[in-house]
Parts: structure tokens; C-alpha cells; sequence
């Protein structure tokens, strides 16, 4: 059988469109495979060394409430309490992990996140650490509320220490003091004598503020055990324990289960038709965010979460959230955090109450909702997992209401406060979104590439065929020699002509 030169070129093009359409079949598969490699947490690695350590520092925006009316408030319940926003006072926030922990045994990291803030000169904005701000007095609050469930004798005990340190239903402080440098506190020593007695502690050591007992401490946060994503990639960075354990004690069922995400590392192919959680330490619980919509970001396509009437309902619209309630029934749109924050009342919404129930805002005035300045929301790239832009938005809210058995409370009405709320921050710089855009475009040629080479296999066969079809190649000797053995049918005397027969009589006759 002669060889073909126009059927190998063909069979060698259809190897390539095989090999090509493999390639393209499963490159998202090899990406992956990659990404995940690149990802991974373990003391030698360079994920692990920018997760230990981030270069990136967040931005906190804190806008306070003052209230404007609260004297005439708590002479009068029948007109309403009014505030007036303060702020935002600007810090950025740079953190670590630390009392890191590689458990082989279950693929799992154990750590703790200390944080460090640094104010910020921020000129846009007209708020001062001097500035004089009305708020609820916390610390008295606090121990009204954690003694209401003591005996009788406890009760009159935290009254008379309220009375004897005068203390007041509101304080005014300044934003320096109730930011994080604190102010001095004696009810605070007096209270911690008397939880002693039943087994309570008080983390504030004689000052109050909001944030000076998370700036530079490693126990703030609590303790986390993180899955590393080593088993499943799917799982990498969900929460497994937090303080060494897997649900909070005052919630049953799954809605108490510590589950999601910690917020700052997420697994690759992110979807959108699935929700993403995150857990919050501050709210001891798991909050989820739903998909939006396609957000681009330099140039990089990212999907962006937000958090919806599910992320702040607390079972009334939604019955997996029925732990958030808090033992009494409450409209929609704010979690009560009570049991997570040392029995203070606190009550956590999105700023301005946006999403929630009417209700709220009809017990005050001084707030408006406004999607574009209180939504909170996350963009992610979906095929790495990378954290694009963030604004983490809460509003902490108390709770104010009569204590029978305490004096300073015994006339108290009953309302929501809102305290504050803050904006955190990240926007990844736009040098560093060019680079993930770059190896983004890197793994699209490896789709354009194995479709180029399908495409040039199928056209170099198909050529092939054609060619041979079209194009003819001249017989060689042998050919000639063996086609004209078969015409003689098998005559060896060679090639000869047939002489017609009757010209031969005539010639024969005239000789």
C-alpha cells in the first residue's frame, strides 16, 4: 500500500483539534488546580505570609449619635428623642494573626486577630475628638441589665452603687473619650465587686470606651479554628470552632451553629446563586449576604453581595433566624446581641435602620436611610476568590427600659437608642488589581489558545483531505509498466497495431 502524505498531515491536524478540545475542556479544572496551590496556608508559603500579616490597611469611618433632647425626652415620654449625627471620625486599621496554629490532624488553623488603629487627618470631614457628644450612659445600663434576672438583694445593691456614684441615665463625654482613650469609670470597680460574688467579671479595668479594649489586644476577637481548605478547597477559610466551640450557648438549632466565612479570605469559583456568610465576632453569629450584580473594578469583573432584609432579620421575616430575637418579638431589622456582649442590651441594625421595619424610625427622629451611604456590600472576583471592594456597615443600638427594682430606671421608657455606626472599609489599590487582571487575561489564553489549536487542527485536515482529492500525482514507471502488461493481456512480444486484412489480399494479388 503506497503511503499517503496527504492522509498523515490530515490525521496529524485531527490530533491537535483532540488534543486542543481537551485541553479546553478541562483548563478551568487546571486553573483552579493552580489557584488553589497558589492559596495555600502553610508556614512556607506567600498566601500564608500576606493572610499572617496583611499589607492592606482598612479604613474606619465612626459617625455618632448625639442626643440633642435627652433631658426633655425623659421628663416628657410623650414627645420623641431626637439626634443628630457626629462624625465620622476617620481611623485606619492594620492587623495580624497571631498564635498561629497548624492542626494536620483535622486540616484546620487556629489563631487570634489583633488589631491597631491610627487616627486619620481626614479634612473632609468636619467632626473634632473634642466635640461634646450626648449618649446613653452604657455603664449603668450594663448593670441594670445584667442584675434584672438577680435576686432582689443584688438589685438594691447595683441601685444603691448607681445612686451613691450618681450616676445618670446619659452621659456627655467627648468623642476622644468615647472613642478609644476612655474615661474614668468608679461604677465600673464598684460593679466588678459585686459580679464578683456570683462567678462575673467586667473587662474594662476602671474606663469606658467603645473600641480602647480592642485596639492592640489579641483577645478582642476571640479565639478562631479555621478550616485551611487542604481537604476540600470549597472550604477554605470557614469557621469550624470560635472560643472552642461550635454554636453559641444561648441559641439552639443551626441558627446558633459558629458557620461562614471570616471575612477576609474566601475559596475559589464563587457563585451567585448561592448566598455567602460571614461570621461576625462582634455579633457572635454568621451573617449572609445575597448576590447583586456584576461590578467591574479596573477592569476586573466582580461579584458584588449585599446584605438584605435576611441579613438583619431576626426570625419575624425568616424562621433559620429565630435565634436573633432574643427571647421577645421584634420587627424586623435589627439582631438582638444581648447574650454575646456581657448582658448589655445591645441591638444591632444597618445604619439608619435601612432595611428595617418602619416601626424604629417612627420612635425617633433625626434618621433617613439612604441605600448609596448605608448599604453594606462585598466585591469578590469569582475565580480566584480575591476581595476587590468591601464597606462593612452596622448601627449598635440599646436598649432602654424599666428596672422595677432599680431606682435610676424605675420611670424609664421604653426605646431603642441608637449609639453609632461605623463604615470598615477596603479598596483593593488599582496597581494590584491591574496585576490580578493581568493573570486573569494569562488564564484566558489558555481558553484562546486551546480553541486556536482546534481550530488549526480541524483546518489542516480538512485542507489535507481536500488536497488530496484536487491533486493528483503522476504515475511513476512501475505503474506504466504494470498497465500496459494488463492491456496485452499478458502478450510479452510488446506493443503492435492490427493490420486490416483485406489491404493484404490486394497488395499480395498485384505481385
Amino acid at each position: 500500500m503506497r503511503f499517503n502524505r496527504f492522509y498523515c498531515v490530515a490525521a496529524i491536524g485531527a490530533s491537535l483539534a483532540l488534543i486542543g478540545a481537551i485541553f479546553a475542556l478541562f483548563w478551568g479544572d487546571i486553573l483552579d488546580a493552580i489557584i488553589i496551590k497558589e492559596k495555600q496556608l502553610n508556614p512556607t508559603s506567600k498566601a500564608y505570609k500576606l493572610w499572617k500579616r496583611p499589607p492592606f490597611q482598612l479604613t474606619w469611618e465612626i459617625t455618632f449619635f448625639n442626643w440633642t433632647n435627652a433631658d426633655a425626652f425623659l421628663e416628657n415620654k410623650a414627645i420623641k428623642p431626637v439626634f443628630a449625627e457626629v462624625g465620622p471620625y476617620v481611623f485606619s486599621e492594620s492587623s495580624e494573626k497571631v498564635d498561629v496554629r497548624f492542626n494536620t490532624k483535622n486540616s484546620t488553623i487556629s489563631f487570634r486577630r489583633r488589631s491597631y488603629f491610627t487616627p486619620v487627618n481626614d479634612r473632609s470631614s468636619t467632626a473634632r475628638p473634642d466635640d461634646e457628644i450626648t449618649s446613653i450612659n452604657m455603664v449603668a445600663l450594663s448593670a441594670a441589665n445584667r442584675a434584672r434576672f438577680w435576686g432582689y438583694a443584688a438589685q438594691r445593691a447595683i441601685s444603691f452603687a448607681l445612686f451613691s456614684y450618681r450616676q445618670d441615665i446619659f452621659v456627655t463625654r467627648t468623642a476622644r473619650e468615647l472613642l478609644f482613650e476612655g474615661y474614668p469609670e468608679p461604677m465600673i470597680d464598684r460593679a466588678q465587686e459585686i459580679l464578683s460574688f456570683i462567678g462575673e467579671d467586667i473587662p474594662f479595668e476602671g474606663r469606658f470606651s467603645w473600641f480602647h479594649t480592642i485596639n492592640a489586644s489579641k483577645n478582642a476577637y476571640g479565639h478562631f479554628n479555621m478550616d485551611s481548605g487542604k481537604d476540600d478547597s470549597s472550604q477554605y477559610g470557614l469557621i469550624r470552632v470560635w472560643n472552642y466551640r461550635t454554636k453559641a450557648d444561648f441559641a439552639d438549632g443551626d441558627c446558633g451553629k459558629f458557620r461562614g466565612f471570616t471575612g477576609d479570605i474566601f475559596p475559589t469559583k464563587i457563585r451567585k446563586d448561592r448566598p455567602l456568610g460571614i461570621f461576625t465576632p462582634e455579633m457572635c453569629r454568621m451573617v449572609s449576604f445575597e448576590f447583586e450584580r456584576e461590578e467591574d473594578v479596573y477592569g476586573v469583573t466582580g461579584y458584588r453581595f449585599v446584605g438584605s432584609e435576611r441579613t438583619v432579620d431576626n426570625g419575624s421575616l425568616y424562621s433559620e433566624n429565630q435565634c436573633n430575637f432574643g427571647g421577645e418579638f421584634m420587627p424586623s431589622g435589627m439582631i438582638n446581641i444581648t447574650e454575646c456582649r456581657l448582658g448589655a442590651p445591645f441591638y444591632m441594625s444597618f445604619p439608619h435602620f435601612y432595611l428595617a421595619d418602619p416601626f424604629y424610625r417612627e420612635q425617633m427622629e433625626g434618621l433617613s436611610p439612604n441605600r448609596d451611604k448605608h448599604q453594606f456590600f462585598f466585591t469578590i472576583e469569582p475565580t480566584t476568590g480575591v476581595v476587590l471592594n468591601a464597606s462593612i456597615r452596622f448601627q449598635v443600638n440599646v436598649l432602654l427600659q424599666k428596672y422595677s427594682d432599680i431606682a435610676l430606671y424605675q420611670d424609664a421608657p421604653r426605646s431603642y437608642i441608637p449609639v453609632f455606626w461605623f463604615t470598615r472599609s477596603f479598596h483593593m489599590p488599582k496597581d494590584e488589581v491591574h496585576k490580578l487582571k493581568g493573570l486573569l487575561n494569562a488564564s484566558h489564553l489558555g481558553y484562546s489558545g486551546s480553541f486556536a489549536v482546534v481550530c488549526f487542527g480541524l483546518l489542516t485536515g480538512l485542507l489535507s483531505l481536500i488536497l488530496n482529492c484536487i491533486i493528483k500525482s503522476p504515475p511513476d514507471a512501475r505503474d506504466m509498466d504494470e498497465r500496459t502488461a494488463k492491456a496485452q493481456n499478458g502478450d510479452a512480444r510488446g506493443d503492435y497495431h492490427v493490420v486490416n486484412s483485406e489491404h493484404q489480399d490486394k497488395d499480395r494479388i498485384k505481385l
